[in-house]
């Protein structure tokens, strides 16, 4: 054991870290842990998937030469495990062990004394501006959350992405960041790879490449960034259709070629560039992959820039930058100063998560781009983390939707201040407010234009999903701003206002209210009232509007439904269909005419971090199947797989079948033939029919509002499903 007095430390062992830790530690060449760093989460390190235990992580940290921390917490879920890195700030506590070479970067230093509350504010380009901002952006993947979208009537998904990408409209995104499709689960759901198999190549697939053209053509300045999370599972010579990758890097150059093609793909299928690629969601990809990946970019997709891995939620601090940010080049475009994944909290909280982040990510942390998980909820609510986008729409069948709290609390800042303004100095127009809150300013950069933003979030309500948020005190105050230099003479043409108080719901009457005009006199002072989960934009911009669609009325799902393929579009993901693992797809039958949903993934993908099981589907919102009702598809399967089901199991191979609780075997379903299921829902049994047959019966068993239809294989073969249907039960069975 490398470190045995680790060993025994436990949930109650909350240790401060940075003290030193005790004698008599076996050492690692040329490292010394000597400080304990077990109880609290350090943030920012990367996770180790080789080491299931605290001696293996410790074990792993010594051989890795910039390790200078290691953490350990035991447990099934991706934020557990073993994670390395360098010190930085610590998160929350938990049952994390772990030690380091340092006690880590020293406390900031004090902040300066606050000014009284209702003390002016100055707001001038006197001295230097501060860095250059790059944008509020969102992410599509991480989890297929935008797969319901492409499901809409096209005029409805058409004032959707209004919504979404339009400029002064709505969000009015920025940076549009999309995952690179694994076929395999990503937190929700799954999104296709390009390139299932060796020698398969498919730019049409999923429904990223139409997101990104509908983002462009509404924005054309917008920026669009990749990422992987999964990889197909092919990279790996040892996988296989039982065998999960575990390796998606075994040999660089063609992870890298692969990697590449989704870029090449997005130029020559789509016409998109592709702004920026990221290595490996979360992770720090192998060093002979990235190296690989920049050589292959450089050569083959030049305008497209390779990023290292981005800072995870880090949420914000308690006081300004001590430098106020001038220790960095003010003008970087590489990444360095984006964090990610801020949000992912639901409706009201999400938007006070969000408006804090934005502003205050740079006042404390210098980040000049913060990205909000997810862009829009377009999955089914029984899935994880639903509901946490800026939007929901998830019922296409009825047309409506959902613009939520965090649209307006983004557009605040989105809006009014395109990538490339720059911020004013700290103590300059930005600044924690002394009553709790802050205030940023970013300035054009000829300088005739400026937007300032104010907000007060409370600690208590505007907590993120994750990231620091420490405890601070906030009071309502009168806000007084002195503007100055080019500042106040810009301000001479008048000032817009913008208000929202993020306290309020969905349908609040207050959220991104335009407020009017304001003149500015010769002392350059503007005085507004702040309340708590309140914020302000004020702007010398006038194209700042709220936009509004008529939304359609929601509906419950229609039943019966019927479903046959035969008019959807070859390569894209089947209507109202959500793959968990694997890629359902719509392809011509291989046994007769029409369309089917084919799963088309033949080698188990390389997971990333959530669900790693056999191709699985899901149909419909939770509760679509009732007692009464009858689910019938017809199946190939062309290989032995056991077909399972939200109700019931068949084995190919061996002909054993479940239904509930109840057992048999004997079932006549072999691969490379058509076979009919119907599975007849009573509120006291239920019961197969296998080919015209009835296979069996067991006890009732209805989906409810635990979630829809499910379909699963336990091994990745190609299987096509037809002829899909949901029906009210007659009495014929």
């Amino acid at each position: 054991m490398l470190f045995p007095h680790i060993r025994s430390l436990g949930v109650a062992h909350l240790v401060v870290i940075g003290c030193a830790m005790a004698t008599g530690a076996p050492s690692c060449p040329g490292k010394n842990f000597a400080y304990n760093a077990s109880g609290v989460q350090i943030l920012g390190l990367s996770r180790n998937d080789g080491a299931s235990s605290a001696d293996a992580c410790a074990a792993a940290c010594c051989t890795d030469g910039p390790c200078e921390v290691w953490q350990f917490q035991p447990g099934n879920s991706h934020s557990n495990g073993c994670w390395l890195g360098r010190m930085s700030q610590r998160g929350s506590s938990g049952n994390w062990v772990g030690a380091s070479t340092s006690s880590g970067p020293p406390p900031p230093p004090p902040p300066p004394q606050p000014a009284p509350p209702g003390a002016p504010i100055a707001v001038n380009d006197i001295k230097s501006l501060g860095l250059q901002w790059e944008g509020v952006g969102a992410i599509s993947g991480g989890g297929a959350t935008t797969k319901l979208l492409m499901d809409y009537d096209p005029k409805v998904s058409s004032d959707i992405l209004d919504y979404l990408f339009l400029p002064n409209f709505g969000l009015n995104l920025q940076l549009l960041k999309v995952e690179v499709g694994g076929d395999a689960d990503a937190t929700e759901g799954a999104e296709p790879s390009h390139m299932h198999y060796a020698g398969d190549e498919n730019y049409n697939r999923g429904y990223e490449w139409w997101l990104m053209k509908e983002a462009k053509a509404r924005n054309p300045n917008i920026k669009l960034y990749g990422l992987p999370w999964a990889f197909a599972g092919w990279l790996d010579p040892s996988a296989g259709p039982d065998t999960p990758a575990k390796n998606a890097f075994a040999n660089p150059n063609i992870s890298a070629n692969y990697t590449v093609s989704w870029l090449e793909g997005a130029n020559r299928v789509h016409g998109l560039n592709i702004d920026y690629i990221g290595q490996w969601n979360e992770r720090n990809a192998p060093a002979d992959y990235a190296a690989a990946l920049r050589e292959a970019v450089s050569a083959r997709s030049p305008e497209t820039f390779v990023l290292n891995r981005l800072p995870h939620y880090p949420g914000t601090g308690s006081v300004a930058d001590p430098q106020g940010c001038t220790q960095y080049q003010w003008n970087t475009t590489d990444g360095s100063r984006w964090v990610d994944e801020e949000g992912s909290v639901a409706d009201g909280k999400s938007a006070r998560c969000l408006a804090r982040c934005v502003s205050r990510n740079y006042v404390t942390g210098c980040h000049t781009a913060t990205f909000q998980w997810h862009l829009i909820s377009s999955f089914y609510d029984y899935l994880p983390w639903s509901r946490c986008g800026v939007a929901v729409a998830n019922t296409p069948w009825s047309g409506s939707y959902e613009v939520t709290s965090p649209t307006w609390a983004l557009a605040h800042t989105s809006q009014f201040a395109p990538p490339g303004w720059r911020y004013t100095g700290h103590g300059a127009g930005v600044q924690l407010l002394s009553a709790g809150g802050s205030i940023v300013t970013r300035v054009s950069p000829d300088r005739s234009d400026f937007s300032i933003v104010l907000e007060k979030m409370t600690h208590q309500d505007s907590s993120c999903a994750r990231g620091s948020n420490p405890s601070y005190d906030t009071s309502p105050e009168n806000v007084t701003m002195v503007l100055g230099g080019r500042l106040l003479t810009a301000a001479q043409n008048g000032l817009q206002v913008w208000f929202s108080d993020l306290s309020q719901g969905n349908d609040s009457p207050s959220l991104f209210v335009n407020k009017g005009s304001i003149s500015v006199g010769n002392d350059g002072k503007i005085v507004l009232p702040l309340g708590l989960n309140q914020m302000y934009t004020v702007t010398t911009l006038k194209t700042g509007n709220k936009g509004n669609h008529s939304v359609p009325t929601a509906a419950p799902f229609p039943i019966p439904y019927t479903q046959h393929f035969d008019d959807e579009n070859v390569s894209s993901p089947p209507r109202l269909w959500y793959d968990q693992m694997g890629a359902w797809e719509i392809r011509p039958s291989s046994t007769g005419s029409g369309n089917v949903m084919r799963q088309m993934v033949p080698i188990w993908p390389a997971c990333w971090g959530y669900s790693c099981n056999g191709p699985t589907t899901y149909f419909g919102p939770g509760g679509v199947i009732q007692a009464g009702m009858n689910v019938s598809f017809t199946i190939v399967l062309e290989d032995d797989a056991e077909l399972s089901t939200s109700y019931c199991t068949i084995d190919s191979k061996t002909g054993a079948w479940t239904i509930g609780k109840a057992k048999g075997s004997g079932a006549v379903f072999p691969p490379k033939a058509s076979h009919t299921i119907s599975i007849a829902l009573r509120s006291d049994s239920t019961t197969v029919i296998l080919d015209g047959k009835v296979l069996g019966s067991g006890e009732a068993i209805v989906g409810g509002s635990s979630g829809g239809f499910k379909l699963a294989l336990n091994r990745y073969v190609f299987a096509e499903i037809d002829n899909f249907a949901i029906t009210n039960l007659s009495n014929e069975y």
